[in-house]
């Protein structure tokens, strides 16, 4: 019989299947205080895990699932349900279409274009410079789903999990955005951005193998993106210290801090943020 893992107060988290799986607890403010453990978590896309695997999520009793990903990420790649039993599900079509009144299609192939484009000039500086410049974008592509994050996160339904495809860009900024708000330092939301790093190291080669081909041997991006050069696409797989630090001084230069940019863009306001605070902070 395979013991249950400890999965309580660890940054890394490991079930078989996924990737970047992390909690975003332990870190300091700047006020003296700890974000509490086992309350939020970051991860790569949930599609794939063994029986294992989903057995072990299942025992963080996930209340709230947000993803990040766009619509035809989350039809090819779909979160395994029974990992996260009974949890409310999030995803980012039907805040965008709430919120702003959009096509989320249109939307989010122009927002993948903005980088994607990049490729076609087989220059690796080139796309690493498009997916730095990404970064503030996300700000205002996701909007409306990092508001319903910070909301249900006010709103205690925690143990939350917010998660993209790799868990790395759209997932990076929610992170950051989250800690900050929080009143961790510049300095460990850089730290915790570029543990992705590590996480990801294979990345490029298990999109390859596995998220390359969807559920039906599917032709998607994430395959046509593993049939480039490896050189020419690592910047799009990397967590470049870049990418953290221009969207961190993009925020501190337009808004002034975080907290401005939920205040003015998302529509928070003071006491919800005291709210954040008291309920994810020791």
């Amino acid at each position: 019989m395979t013991n249950q893992p400890d999965l309580k107060n660890q940054r890394i988290l490991k079930f078989e299947g996924v990737i970047n799986f992390r909690d975003l607890g332990g870190y300091q403010t700047e006020d003296g205080h700890t974000v509490s453990w086992n309350k939020m978590y970051r991860s790569a896309q949930l599609d794939r895990m063994s029986a294992q695997g989903a057995k072990n999520m299942a025992a963080l009793g996930i209340k709230t699932v947000v993803d990040l990903r766009f619509s035809d990420e989350i039809k090819r790649y779909p979160t395994m349900r029974h990992a996260v039993p009974g949890a409310e599900f999030f995803s980012w079509h039907d805040e965008f279409q709430d919120g702003l009144q959009g096509n989320s299609g249109e939307q989010g192939d122009a927002i993948k274009r903005s980088w994607k484009k990049s490729l076609e000039s087989n220059d690796p500086a080139q796309v690493r410079e498009a997916m730095r410049l990404n970064y503030p974008k996300k700000l205002y592509s996701h909007q409306a789903i990092y508001k319903k994050m910070l909301m249900r996160l006010v709103e205690q339904q925690t143990p939350l999990v917010f998660h993209c495809a790799a868990g790395k860009d759209r997932t990076g900024v929610a992170a950051a955005l989250i800690l900050s708000l929080l009143g961790v330092s510049d300095e460990l939301i850089i730290e915790d951005y570029l543990l992705t790093q590590g996480e990801t190291e294979n990345l490029l080669n298990s999109f390859h193998a596995g998220g390359a081909s969807g559920p039906q041997g599917n032709s998607d991006f994430q395959q046509k993106l593993a049939s480039y050069p490896k050189a020419l696409v690592q910047p799009v797989f990397d967590a470049d210290l870049s990418y953290i630090t221009t969207l961190i001084d993009y925020v501190n230069e337009h808004y002034g801090s975080f907290n401005e940019y939920a205040l003015t863009v998302l529509g928070f306001d003071a006491d919800h943020v005291e709210s954040l605070r008291q309920r994810l902070l020791v």
